[in-house]
């Protein structure tokens, strides 16, 4: 919304007092559930934009969670006369519940798999809904639900418009609270970047699943709000249709904007009341107006609107134009993380990962020194890249152990490892594309606050994330990049997102920094950027693991060389015993090893 606390909290006041105004002021009881119904279905529809939007797991099964919501507090407040402070929270823990087990069980599932499971499970719920009618009573529905009126016929429905729209605030302030956070890196990083997000310390898995289950939350809240709206609901309330509604005010409002399922919700109820005498036809309809918002403005009514005022205004970003970010600086670039004694920081002990029959490692054994530059080299298929992988938790091995500091952490995930101090850089780019520059490089800083303390932090500073920024901005400044920090990675030339990455991963604060062939698909001049640089993390202190295949980058860099041919590794030493090595020579040229005359062809 807005970065000053002090006009953040005054629009909050003024919707508030706008809410209590009008309900008030008009009598018209029409209005008064219209804005009810507004106010439920935007926190349903937040759920699936922050669901959709940020993590883009596609959800075909809203209504089932609705419906679970729904009939959870409908049953235990009508059957078993609980009070509704205890029923309503009750519905809504079942609908996180049963979102939660759907996203446990759909995480294998990935794009259309995932929305035809989650379809599935929408069918399921509606089929039983019509059918257990011992329990939900089918189309005829359950009567005699207390309403959420606090006792008052007068003002009954304000009263519950009050309720209603306060938690819809509330749920607003936690999206703006996300959209403006660090959980909004993380997020956009687990969508379009699983592996930057897994190695720069965080869980996919773990993420996926939780926001599946905030979201199936938010349906029930929504199911929660209807059920004690009318005080009757039946199995027609709960089909395919309120869940193309709810996708819909989605897409319609903005997918991955805080304020777009506000905008859209209304855009939704007003189409559905202009339709409502189109019964017949609504699913033509919705299924429509789906497609063409899809096909004509994809990023929503706020999005295009947004288009439409830079154009007129003729604002131009100062991100897009050609970068040229010089040499590269000589200043130190600091780590505060430091080894612990003088033995090897990095041990790869017996190390193996076979492919049905195919060993692409056998029996790797490599200690790394810390403070040093140790290089693995190889022909092409040698498997440097597979055991680079095994390090640092991509894949899991066959057999053998990782060691970092002593402490085994061959059964640990990518992100715990990261977290203890192995990180790394891709052969291929692994920058997350919607996020700035900088953004990129703050998803390996450490928060400054922890969860709770930074939410009180962003509503009551205007210095929120200060710290985190200048920190990720002091390391882009060391890559002469500061200047871009608020460009897209895809303005920036190649070699130099190269060194965005380089930052990312410097930022974790690594006891071990892996570099996948940092100067793949470089020129000479970026290539000996990134020498220089990569010269300097050394001499910050962070040790580094390279996996390379240009010679000359590994001699004039490394301090020990590691060299692997079909997966075994054949020789280890200095950069000049490497050189004279036979069986390396022989890796490489393809000669005998026992031939006298490839010694003196050493490079």
């Amino acid at each position: 919304m807005f970065a000053n606390p002090a006009v953040r909290a005054a629009g909050y006041a003024m919707m508030a007092v706008a809410i209590v105004l009008l309900s008030l002021a008009t009598g018209n009881k029409f209005y008064i559930h219209l804005a009810q119904t507004l106010c439920y279905t935007t926190v349903a529809v937040i759920g699936l934009n922050v669901l959709l939007g940020l993590t883009g797991q596609m959800s075909l099964g809203q209504a089932a969670f609705y419906a679970i919501g729904a009939y959870g507090s409908a049953l235990l407040s009508s059957r078993l006369g609980l009070p509704l402070f205890i029923s309503m929270p009750a519905g809504v823990l079942f609908a996180g519940a049963a979102g939660f087990l759907v996203g446990l069980g759909a995480l294998r599932t990935r794009g259309t798999y995932l929305a035809m499971a989650t379809l599935a499970f929408g069918f399921i719920v509606e089929i039983a809904a019509q059918r257990w009618t011992d329990l939900t009573g089918g189309t005829m529905g359950i009567i005699g639900i207390p309403s959420l009126d606090f006792g008052s016929r007068k003002m009954g429905e304000t009263y519950f418009l009050w309720v209603a729209a306060g938690v819809y605030l509330l749920v607003q302030i936690l999206s703006d609270y996300l959209f403006s956070s660090r959980f909004y890196r993380i997020l956009l990083a687990v969508k379009e970047n699983e592996s930057a997000a897994r190695t720069a310390g965080f869980s996919v898995p773990v993420w996926r699943v939780v926001v599946f289950g905030m979201s199936a939350a938010t349906a029930g809240i929504a199911g929660v709000f209807f059920t004690h709206q009318s005080a009757f609901i039946n199995s027609d309330a709960f089909t395919l249709t309120l869940t193309l509604t709810l996708l819909i005010a989605a897409v319609i409002g903005g997918l991955g904007r805080s304020y777009g399922p506000l905008l859209g919700t209304a855009i939704a109820l007003a189409i559905g009341e202009f339709i409502a005498s189109l019964v017949d036809l609504s699913l033509l309809v919705y299924g429509s107006i789906l497609l063409g918002v899809l096909l004509l403005f994809p990023e929503g009514a706020i999005g295009l609107g947004a288009r439409l005022g830079q154009a007129l205004t003729k604002r131009k970003s100062t991100g897009g134009k050609p970068v040229d970010a010089g040499p590269a600086s000589t200043a130190r670039l600091s780590t505060s993380r430091k080894p612990r004694g003088n033995g090897p920081v990095l041990q790869v002990a017996g190390l193996s990962k076979h492919y049905q029959g195919v060993k692409a490692v056998e029996d790797v054994t490599i200690d790394v020194m810390p403070g040093t530059i140790h290089a693995v080299i190889g022909p092409n298929g040698a498997g440097k890249s597979t055991l680079i992988n095994c390090i640092s938790g991509i894949y899991r091995p066959t057999k053998g152990r990782v060691y970092l500091h002593g402490q085994d952490i061959t059964d640990l995930g990518a992100h715990r490892r990261a977290r203890l101090g192995l990180s790394r850089s891709f052969q291929n780019l692994q920058l997350v594309p919607s996020l700035s520059v900088i953004e990129n490089v703050m998803l390996g800083v450490a928060p400054a606050h922890s969860a709770i303390s930074d939410f009180a932090h962003w509503m009551t500073s205007r210095a929120y994330e200060a710290e985190e920024r200048a920190r990720a901005l002091a390391l882009l400044a060391q890559f002469n990049l500061d200047a871009f920090a608020d460009a897209s990675p895809d303005d920036l030339p190649y070699g130099h997102r190269k060194l965005v990455e380089m930052a990312r991963v410097l930022a974790e604060q690594p006891l071990v920094m892996l570099l996948d062939e940092p100067i793949a698909g470089l020129n000479d001049v970026e290539a000996r950027e990134i020498a220089a640089t990569v010269r300097r993390i050394r001499e910050a202190g962070t040790t580094i693991l390279l996996v390379e295949h240009n010679m000359e980058f590994v001699m004039q860099l490394s301090d020990r060389v590691t060299v692997l041919d079909y997966g075994t590794r054949i020789a280890e030493g200095s950069p000049a015993e490497i050189q004279r090595d036979p069986a390396v020579i022989a890796a490489y040229l393809g000669t005998p090893a026992d031939a006298p005359e490839t010694a003196s062809a050493a490079p």
